[in-house]
């Protein structure tokens, strides 16, 4: 009998880890999420999620299957939510009138009752207040052609095409001047140059803080100040193996456009929008960006995804239409 109980124990610890790995011995994670406002205070009522992952288990193939528990947040912002998962989960809240937001939570050690260690930590979850969001033309342009190199080109943001006679745009919001050299895969290079049609058009880059885990991660409103008349972005790729890039991943821009003055030099009219993400330029002729253009006479930056003012073809939307705000 003692030898059949010691067999069986030899048998679980020799399969431990396949069985781990099966997600039968996956640790069980507990966690709350207290969902707050910028200043700390709880938010109640708020949809929340905390989202587990297991392995698939053996014969099942890679990858993890997700098991999200939802619900709402007490008086005091909490809602907690426990289930068995690998290290590392995610969490998120949203509510009408603010911007949802996520983050992700890792445990560091397992106990001894199969649970992970740091049992019920509370993490907050920061949603914003969505103050005014607006109507604006939002585009993706998903490797557009440019339509000329080595000589000023304008898009008018409002169309969401280059200005005629290479499109149907009116007004020159931003002129890029396009370079491309292109002898082979190992030997080219490509860059443009923004400008803008008024002395006071401009842009800047905007970098969000670190801990900002919102959908919405801008400001309420375009600075009045502080846009540079032009930008310059290269990109190329040389024989001798030497390679350089002006992309930056989670670069972001806002821009002020279609500016005047009155005789006093005060600013009387300006458009402003921003540009999430690079704004991307390849060596085959094609550029990508993704921009919101704010017609209204005010900087709100904040877009309302429902008023979308470019009214894209079913066939067409998966390529141009933005989805966030």
């Amino acid at each position: 009998m003692r030898n059949g109980i010691r067999t069986a124990v030899v048998i679980i610890l020799l399969l431990a880890p396949a069985l781990c790995l099966a997600g039968i011995f996956t640790p069980t994670g507990k966690i709350t999420v207290k969902a707050v406002d910028p200043c700390g205070q709880p938010i109640p009522d708020a949809y929340a999620r905390v989202t587990f992952y297991t392995p698939k288990g053996l014969g099942k193939g890679l990858g993890t299957n997700h098991n999200a528990v939802r619900g709402k947040t007490d008086v005091n912002g909490f809602f907690t939510a426990s289930a068995p998962t690998i290290r590392t989960c995610g969490m998120g809240a949203s509510k009408e009138g603010y911007y949802g937001a996520s983050k992700s939570f890792t445990f560091t050690e397992r106990s001894f009752l199969n649970r992970w260690k740091s049992w019920n930590p509370t993490v907050e979850v920061k949603l914003k207040e969505a103050r005014n969001p607006v109507p604006m033309y939002a585009k993706r342009t998903q490797s557009m052609k440019v339509p000329a190199v080595d000589t000023p080109v304008g898009y008018d943001l409002e169309k969401g095409d280059w200005v005629v006679p290479y499109g149907e745009g009116i007004i020159s919001d931003f002129i890029f001047t396009f370079y491309i050299r292109f002898p082979s895969n190992r030997d080219w290079d490509c860059s443009y140059t923004l400008t803008f049609s008024n002395e006071d058009d401009g842009i800047q880059e905007y970098t969000p803080p670190e801990d900002d885990f919102s959908s919405y991660r801008w400001p309420y409103e375009a600075p009045e100040e502080g846009y540079s008349s032009n930008i310059r972005w290269a990109d190329y790729y040389y024989p001798s193996g030497e390679n350089k890039s002006d992309y930056k991943k989670d670069r972001r821009y806002i821009f002020r456009v279609r500016t005047k003055r009155d005789e006093a030099g005060k600013i009387t009219e300006a458009r402003f929008g921003k540009i999430n993400g690079d704004i991307e330029f390849f060596p085959n002729g094609k550029i990508r960006f993704t921009y919101y253009f704010n017609p209204g006479d005010n900087r709100s930056l904040e877009y309302d995804t429902e008023r979308s003012l470019f009214k894209w073809p079913r066939r067409t939307a998966w390529e141009h239409e933005v989805t966030v705000p």
